[in-house]
């Protein structure tokens, strides 16, 4: 961990930072950083993370990350003019989806975000596996997103399912 990061309060186990200044366009007439902010820093961060790990600049013609299912669970509010870190990091790999979870820190943890991928050939909408080489260093980053992937394995053979996610 930083210095940066233990100054945000940033708790241990995240792999993938960025620094953010909560501008005035968005917050609500009583200075709070709107909904839709966290969102769009979650998206940033998100971006910024899978081109840190390899994925191809997105095209019609190359697989991209498109969202399922996104969540967001708020701590604390932030205003106007907060120095802010946002975080991301792999929760989970299945064969063509995978789980991201990023927070917003701020004098410790302000908001949490999680996110269900699928990979997808954006010319078709076909869902495609996670390569190789993308998914080696999503786990060299984040190598708890391969136990994940084991546990929900494990977890299907127990319940009587079988198969990827």
């Amino acid at each position: 961990m930083t210095s940066d990061w233990a100054r945000f309060g940033v708790e241990p186990g995240w792999s993938f930072t960025i620094p953010h200044r909560v501008r005035w366009s968005e917050c609500d007439p009583f200075r709070h950083a709107g909904h839709r902010a966290y969102f769009e820093w979650f998206e940033e961060a998100r971006n910024r993370y899978l081109e840190a790990v390899g994925l191809a600049p997105l095209s019609p013609d190359t697989p991209g990350p498109v969202i399922a299912e996104t969540s967001i669970r708020y701590h604390r509010p932030l205003v106007y003019a907060d120095e802010i870190l946002v975080t991301a990091r792999t929760v989970r790999l299945g064969r063509t989806s995978f789980e991201m979870e990023y927070a917003v820190w701020h004098d410790g943890l302000c908001a949490l975000g999680r996110a269900a991928l699928i990979l997808v050939v954006n010319a078709t909408g076909e869902k495609t596996p996670l390569p190789p080489e993308l998914r080696k260093r999503i786990l060299a980053r984040d190598p708890a997103a391969g136990e994940a992937v084991i546990a929900g394995v494990v977890a299907a053979h127990e319940h009587g399912r079988s198969g990827w996610r």
